[in-house]
């Protein structure tokens, strides 16, 4: 690392340092209702968006076949975390809400399912070794990122579905959708873990 490097890393360890600080101690301070509710939306905004971020990072270091590790990277994805929380805080306590979410439910089952069928095609060419999924040069295959990416969008779609009042039994029936897709979700993504594991060891002997 010459000169100008470390200056560029000393100024971003200390760029990092000042927008942790800054996010800890909105953290910790006393806070009202409003504020406690204005906290809940903006960790819980932040939270998904940097999650999805981190993945979608792992997700294309796995393609490229690099499992480097950057320190730059992984403090931007700090400053992230902590900017995004303190302008969700901020909107939030002027009023000013974002928020996503689709009206027509059909649409959003329609999504799900062909999200599950898909996972399932993916599963299968993942067993089935299909030659035009496979990259030498990457870390994972493609079918198998494929599928990954897929559980996390169904993950994001359940979000989008509209929130209202029910009564006890759009509520029991509500319930009962939802049990069924996560136990839809669970079995896949068990049965593939299985499968793979499997698959690794009758490798290794």
């Amino acid at each position: 690392m010459d000169k100008l490097q470390l200056v560029h890393f000393q100024l971003h360890v200390l760029l990092s340092t000042m927008f942790v600080a800054i996010y800890i101690i909105c953290m910790v301070m006393d806070k009202d209702e409003l504020e406690q509710e204005a906290q809940s939306y903006a960790l819980k905004g932040s939270n998904i968006s940097i999650i999805v971020l981190i993945m979608a990072y792992i997700y294309y270091k796995a393609t490229v076949g690099s499992i480097n590790l950057n320190l730059h990277v992984v403090m931007i994805f700090i400053n992230i975390l902590c900017v995004l929380y303190l302008i969700l805080y901020f909107l939030y306590m002027k009023g000013m809400r974002i928020q996503l979410k689709v009206k027509n439910i059909k649409i959003l089952n329609g999504i799900c399912y062909l999200s599950t069928a898909a996972s399932i095609i993916f599963i299968i060419t993942g067993f089935l070794k299909v030659k035009i999924f496979t990259n030498e040069s990457s870390l994972i295959r493609l079918d198998t990122l494929l599928m990954m990416i897929n559980f996390i969008t169904i993950s994001l779609i359940i979000g989008l579905y509209p929130k209202k009042k029910l009564n006890r039994e759009e509520h029991k029936e509500m319930e009962k959708v939802a049990n069924k897709f996560s136990k839809i979700f669970f079995i896949i993504y068990g049965l593939f873990f299985i499968g793979l594991i499997l698959y690794i060891i009758s490798k290794k002997f």
